[in-house]
């Protein structure tokens, strides 16, 4: 009985030492948005999820396809340019919430974090921020308004 207990506190010991980011969904993450920093910070993770997601699309609707290969683009460069405000790197996002195993699991992801990116930007617009990344996320909210529209559509269909 005391070695079924002592490999009992063990296996619990380990697990209590995995890293908890591991299965954490980046999507649900509580964030502060206090400063402009803040607000790239946590876009920039939310793009980055954007990338995973998109990275691991397997779906062969053509129309997703095409939205999944411009939704690398645009959020590899957007990342890219909001990388710049910020002193340390955007980590990658490993684990996601919804794997983009076909399209109804694809849409609903992106559906996900494109409301995650207006809710945040939409917050975050009543920081005080310079001008160039004020026009930068509304810029970022538009086009996500614009590109849930569509995902709508496609869940839709």
């Amino acid at each position: 009985m005391s070695r079924q207990l002592s490999w009992f506190f063990v296996s619990l010991c380990l697990l209590a030492s995995m890293p908890l980011s591991a299965a954490r969904d980046v999507l649900e993450e509580p964030v502060s948005l206090r400063a402009e920093a803040d607000l790239i910070k946590a876009v920039a993770l939310t793009l980055q999820h954007a990338i995973t997601t998109s990275e691991q699309f397997q779906g062969r609707s053509p129309a997703l396809r095409k939205f999944a290969d411009k939704e690398l683009k645009k959020s590899r460069s957007r990342l890219q340019q909001l990388g710049k405000r910020i002193p340390e790197q955007v980590p990658p996002v490993r684990q996601l919430a919804i794997a983009p195993d076909n399209e109804q699991s694809y849409v609903r992801a992106m559906l996900r974090n494109h409301a995650r990116l207006v809710e945040l930007i939409e917050h975050g617009l009543g920081l005080p921020l310079s001008a160039d990344i004020k026009h930068a996320m509304e810029a970022l909210s538009s086009n996500a308004i614009a590109e849930r529209a569509f995902l709508n559509k496609m869940e839709q269909s």
